[in-house]
């Protein structure tokens, strides 16, 4: 089913004026919501718990517009990368930058790793910029910054492809989408003599120029870099592109050679992701802070250092210790069998993606509903400093009828999704299992592996929410 038959949807995606105006429109909410958060601070702990709610900017940013996109993602694949303003901002940096090469080490995925690692490590745990809107806004425009700056330095999309974290993210879990942007057919591309879809004399049209991903309809063989851009529907000559139904799982059915730099990337995320769910229960959560919380103690930590300290723990050294765990599990079963250890990383990391996507698909539905109730209020007061005061002192109190009414649906969505994503762990392995040849041993660790990570999102879903 190719999508772009449709004549809503195809009329729309050929416009000459798509996505910049949508892009337009995205760029001046995104100056709105720094606008909305620019100034807006408090040094009270309890009052920052209310006001990243109270605060309209911050509310639609981290409650409604984030968990949006991971969804969109998983069912769509990068489709906020369609109407993104990032993307028309490095476009018209790009114009007057000075075009220079990607270099090897962007290319190689390290820095949007590190970047990514940096901005859950630094900017959410140690700066609070999830929950202080000034703080908020100050990523905001770092990320536009950066995105003006290396798209001066180097040419196409080097910021949307190899820096920006959210991208990154996106065309991960893209693997997943029942959808693909791919040519129509590939023997038509074959015999196309001007590659308008690629020529370099229109890389920098407004509309219709060729792909600055430096992709090839053609040849594209999964759905982790392409921006759904709709830049080269516009240019094919022969309306030769396909918007299309397929099977979810598809990129990860085949044979996807992750690179070190995903692994890395997989890896922190799912320290990430399993903090965002442990926490949902008392129990799981005071279960995963014992260790942070007793180094903290003992080296006598407070504060924003204690946060740090403690997302690093989490983030980067449990994740990392419990792959090398794996991998010496691995090796111990694999016995007379020649195993490398890059091959055992990147198996696992494909096998934690569909645990890693259901369960941030689950944190997004209980953020958004949880966040209900506060949206009777910013409306009148959108700066939130004061709703957030008043909360403080208990004279104002959310009305959680509509969450608590939610919550059955929330629920069985949420163990549905679980299950799901059980379901799809065990597609993944047989596949992956059987494509590498890795022996039934090294098999069993790593899906073991694998269904103890699903299970400690299993437990904690299950009991905190039944």
């Amino acid at each position: 089913m190719n999508l772009l038959r449709n004549k809503y949807i195809g009329r729309l995606l050929k416009a000459r004026g798509f996505p910049v105006l949508a892009q337009v429109m995205m760029l001046a909410v995104f100056i709105l919501l720094i606008l909305g958060g620019l100034g807006v601070t408090t040094n009270d702990p309890l009052c920052g718990q209310y006001l990243r709610d109270t605060n309209l900017a911050n509310l639609i940013v981290w409650s409604y517009w984030w968990p949006a996109i991971i969804i969109a993602a998983v069912l769509f694949g990068r489709l906020w990368c369609m109407v993104c303003p990032m993307e028309l901002i490095t476009y018209c940096a790009g114009r007057i930058g000075l075009k220079r090469p990607i270099p090897d080490f962007l290319k190689s995925g390290w820095v949007v790793t590190v970047f990514y690692t940096l901005v859950w490590i630094v900017g959410i745990q140690t700066l609070a910029v999830n929950r202080i809107p000034h703080q908020m806004a100050l990523y905001m425009l770092l990320l536009i910054l950066v995105a003006v700056d290396v798209s001066l330095i180097f040419q196409r999309r080097a910021f949307c492809s190899y820096v920006c974290p959210v991208g990154h993210l996106l065309g991960l879990y893209a693997l997943i989408s029942p959808f693909e942007w791919r040519a129509g057919d590939v023997s038509v591309c074959q015999s196309c003599r001007t590659k308008d879809c690629v020529a370099k004399k229109n890389r920098h049209r407004l509309a219709g120029r060729s792909c600055t991903s430096n992709l090839y309809p053609a040849s594209i063989g999964d759905n982790q870099d392409c921006l759904l851009c709709t830049q080269c529907l516009k240019a094919c000559p022969r309306d030769n592109l396909r918007f299309s139904a397929r099977w979810p799982l598809a990129d990860l059915l085949t044979r996807v050679d992750l690179r070190p730099a995903q692994v890395g990337f997989i890896l922190m995320l799912s320290g990430f992701v399993g903090y965002e769910i442990l926490s949902e229960w008392p129990v799981s959560f005071a279960v995963m802070m014992w260790a942070p919380d007793r180094l903290t103690r003992m080296l006598g930590l407070q504060g924003g250092m204690s946060s740090l300290v403690s997302a690093i723990l989490l983030f980067v050294i449990g994740p990392t210790l419990a792959l090398f765990a794996v991998g010496a599990l691995a090796k111990l079963a694999s016995g007379r069998e020649r195993i490398s250890f890059g091959t055992t990383a990147k198996t696992f990391a494909l096998l934690l993606l569909p645990t890693i996507a259901g369960a941030h698909i689950i944190k997004s539905l209980l953020r958004m509903s949880s966040r209900l109730p506060y949206w009777r209020g910013v409306f009148s007061d959108p700066r939130g400093i004061e709703t957030a005061r008043r909360m403080v002192a208990g004279t104002l109190i959310p009305d959680e009828s509509v969450t608590v009414a939610l919550d059955p649906a929330v629920s069985f969505a949420a163990i549905a999704l679980l299950l799901v994503s059980l379901a799809a762990t065990v597609l993944v392995f047989r596949r992956t299992v059987a494509e590498r040849k890795l022996s039934p041993g090294v098999g069993a660790v790593l899906f073991l592996a694998a269904l103890v990570y699903w299970g400690l999102f299993g437990v904690t879903i299950f009991r905190g929410r039944l």
